[in-house]
């Protein structure tokens, strides 16, 4: 396609680029200006894809990349800070080298206001830890005060006050925030509402929160995530700002989407790829009975099989999966394919999320990452679909 916009973007906490995957497939030629994570197969897969990374380089001395890499934050599990960093393999160690060599901060915490001056940023994309908000987590606060994971959304803050205090031109134009549904509880209200707050006070109109369940996307996978996005008031664009606000309130793309056509378990399902099958003992019973709920899904019982409720329900393929989550049964759907039970496997859940070149992640399974890793990043990632869907509503303001 010719002429396609160029897009200038920085995403904080990107993962596995589904904002960058979003904006390509909406043909913009997007420039990485910076990113911000510490998760390593988030990092090898985002390089191997985006950043031009090569595999290894000749060149590469494992004693002086260690010593280099040993000065920064990187993390084996996203949960926790990876303490010896000599464990690497050799492929690793030169990819987050050479990561590390063209964005030479990765940590929220230490980035500073000189990667935005002049870079002209059209899209800030933060999509923050959602531990501490989470129904599946342990649902702490994320106020300034508490020192939790979901508090580095107040780097974001920093950040932008940082270079509003240097050069207000340089402030991104749009900011994009994605996170559980659980953040609009009233649990959360003064929180989220002290950060809308502090939004307009760097210069930011704001969207109310509105979520967005992929499944209105013909997608197989009932998942509802809240989305929130700032625009910066720029004069000869305010008029274009609150048409787009307007279009983006939650009755609008309600009335927009519930009518599209939903898919189903079946239309993602690999018929020809390998499942681990569960292998049920023999006091377990099935109950046939049907568990309907109203999201599309369609589950059956086992009985006697776990006393965790949840991790006894298996479902079918001609309905939707629910939300893929990173711990818990969600995060192992078993379904009925009318001979055994089987769990989705790696591909699948990449599926679920709008991942669906299977060539490109069956490189990453061969060479560097698990099937288990695999489905660990597709379970926290953003649906692309759903991103396409957003960004094709701002495309004006550029």
């Amino acid at each position: 396609m010719k002429n396609k916009k160029n897009i200038n973007l920085f995403e904080a906490f990107a993962w596995i680029w589904s904002q960058h995957q979003a904006l390509k497939e909406l043909w913009y030629n997007v420039n990485v200006i910076w990113i911000s994570e510490w998760y390593i197969d988030a990092l090898i897969w985002y390089s191997k894809y985006h950043l031009k990374i090569k595999k290894i380089n000749k060149k590469f001395d494992r004693l002086k990349t260690i010593e280099k890499l040993s000065k920064y934050t990187f993390s084996n599990n996203s949960k926790t800070p990876l303490k010896n960093i000599n464990k690497l393999s050799n492929e690793k160690l030169n990819i987050l080298e050479q990561i590390v060599d063209l964005y030479w901060e990765l940590d929220i915490n230490k980035i500073k206001w000189e990667f935005f001056i002049n870079k002209n940023v059209d899209i800030f994309t933060y999509s923050f830890p959602c531990q501490d908000i989470s129904q599946q987590g342990k649902q702490k606060w994320f106020q300034k005060e508490l020192d939790t994971r979901s508090w580095l959304l107040w780097q974001i803050e920093r950040i932008l006050n940082e270079i509003k205090k240097i050069d207000k031109k340089s402030l991104p134009k749009v900011l994009v925030m994605e996170n559980v549904k659980a953040l609009i509880t009233k649990k959360f209200k003064s929180d989220l509402n002290s950060w809308i707050k502090e939004l307009n006070n760097l210069w930011y109109i704001t969207t109310k929160p509105f979520i967005i369940n992929s499944s209105f996307f013909w997608e197989a996978q009932n998942r509802e995530r809240v989305f929130m996005l700032s625009f910066l008031k720029i004069k000869n664009k305010i008029n274009k700002i609150n048409e787009i606000i307007d279009n983006l309130s939650q009755d609008k793309i309600n009335f927009e989407l519930e009518k599209n056509k939903k898919w189903v378990i079946a239309d993602i399902f690999e018929k020809n790829m390998k499942h681990d099958i569960l292998k049920l003992k023999k006091w377990v019973n099935i109950k046939h009975n049907i568990n309907k709920t109203n999201k599309w899904i369609k589950k059956w019982f086992l009985e006697n099989y776990s006393s965790f409720n949840s991790e006894n329900y298996f479902y079918y393929l001609d309905w939707q999966s629910p939300t893929i989550t990173s711990s818990g049964a969600q995060s192992r759907i078993k379904v009925f394919n009318g001979k055994n039970i089987l769990f989705l496997n790696w591909f699948e859940h990449l599926k679920l999320q709008w991942f669906i070149n299977k060539k490109v992640y069956q490189n990453l399974k061969d060479i560097w990452i698990s099937e288990q890793r695999i489905k660990f990043l597709a379970w926290n990632s953003i649906n692309i679909k759903v991103l396409k869907y957003i960004f094709s509503k701002i495309k004006d303001i550029f």
